[in-house]
């Protein structure tokens, strides 16, 4: 495969070619934050003892013994894992620019190459539509490794984040859709050149990017334009796998569940769909209403949609478990190929010891699916 020439072809200029080296100071802080995202469990943003494990991790940062960890504490004081990667991978590939932003995927090579054009897995990673990183670890790189042990190429990219934070920047969920929508025709346009196949594409994510991930599955290849020099390069998924991935935004009751101490109101999901401060779909604006609906991966939902595997724990209360029934109804309705597997025990992810299946089982999973579904 001719890495190195495509990169080459896509360093436009020295600044984007030098992009977040994986030890570079931006990319620590997407990194830290993904970390601190990941163990804030009551939406408080800190960490303390309602936090559960994430205390019994993290406590110790507790610089001023308050009883809680800032994310100024935690960003100065944790230990990330190194990033370790057994094969070839190449990192930093733009594949497009969005106003001031250079957007970036990283290219994973088959460890254990195939005859011909390789399938490929496309991921699409979580933090709320709002923070994340392309970097991989954990259940996401035993994914990488047992797909690029089979002769797939895996693809993780990056995607404009919603900044809750700043009511100016005009960046919202919808952007994000655009531009993993974008990364597909990138991969498209360049299928030759990297010598992939882009009629045997999985897409795959977790929480935001299993929503994300169900969105590519769903719509189609004209859906959701972006780029100009990219849209003429028609891509679509040949299969989808979502990890507690949301389904329908239409319906804020979806999002509140009796489990847990913690729900997202409306005015959450209004600040990443409209950057406005209230959100009511059913006395919604049209635009607004038309907006909803295009991010509700089963308002797209047809008989013959690309078949979706979307594994959900019966004990997330982030994504509760009830949007897994939800999406499971849907398409029951229209006949669509869709499977949904319940984890019993576990939360948002599969940390919890005693979760059925287990972790190593959900991997298998996933990883069947994508090869599966992959090479019809």
């Amino acid at each position: 495969m001719y890495w190195k020439l495509l990169v080459c072809l896509l360093a436009i200029s020295a600044s984007a070619s030098q992009a977040l080296e994986t030890d570079d100071p931006c990319n620590r802080r997407i990194r830290v934050n993904n970390a601190f995202v990941k163990g804030e469990t009551t939406g408080d943003w800190k960490l303390s003892e309602a936090d559960g494990e994430s205390w019994g991790k993290y406590g110790s940062l507790d610089a001023n013994q308050d009883g809680a960890v800032s994310f100024e504490e935690f960003s100065s004081g944790v230990e990330l894992p190194a990033l370790k990667w057994d094969g070839k991978v190449t990192r930093n590939v733009v594949y497009k620019r969005a106003g001031s932003e250079t957007l970036l995927m990283d290219i994973y090579e088959p460890r254990q190459p195939t005859d011909g054009k390789a399938p490929v897995l496309y991921y699409t990673h979580g933090g709320g539509w709002s923070g994340g990183s392309k970097e991989i670890s954990g259940d996401i790189q035993r994914v990488f490794e047992h797909l690029t042990d089979r002769g797939f190429v895996c693809v993780s990219l990056m995607y404009r984040l919603v900044k809750m934070w700043n009511p100016k920047d005009t960046v919202r969920m919808r952007d994000c859709v655009v531009d993993c929508r974008d990364g597909l025709r990138f991969l498209k346009k360049h299928e030759h050149e990297l010598n992939i196949d882009m009629t045997r594409v999985v897409a795959f994510g977790s929480s935001a990017g299993g929503h994300l991930a169900q969105l590519l599955t769903f719509s189609g290849a004209d859906d959701f334009p972006g780029d100009d020099t990219l849209h003429s390069h028609k891509a679509e998924v040949a299969a989808g796998i979502s990890w507690f991935g949301p389904s329908d935004f239409r319906d804020t009751s979806l999002f509140e569940w009796s489990g847990s101490n913690k729900k997202f109101s409306s005015d959450h999901w209004a600040r990443l769909i409209t950057k406005s401060k209230t959100f009511d779909y059913e006395t919604a604006e049209p635009d607004v209403r038309r907006m909803t609906e295009e991010l509700s991966p089963i308002w797209w939902l047809r008989k013959d949609s690309a078949p979706l595997l979307h594994i959900h724990g019966d004990k997330d209360f982030v994504i509760p478990p009830q949007h897994a029934e939800h999406l499971k109804k849907a398409a029951e309705r229209c006949d669509a190929d869709v499977t949904v597997q319940m984890v019993t025990g576990a939360g948002h992810g599969w940390w919890t010891p005693g979760i059925e299946p287990d972790r190593s089982t959900v991997i298998r999973m996933t990883v069947n699916f994508a090869q599966t579904r992959a090479l019809r």
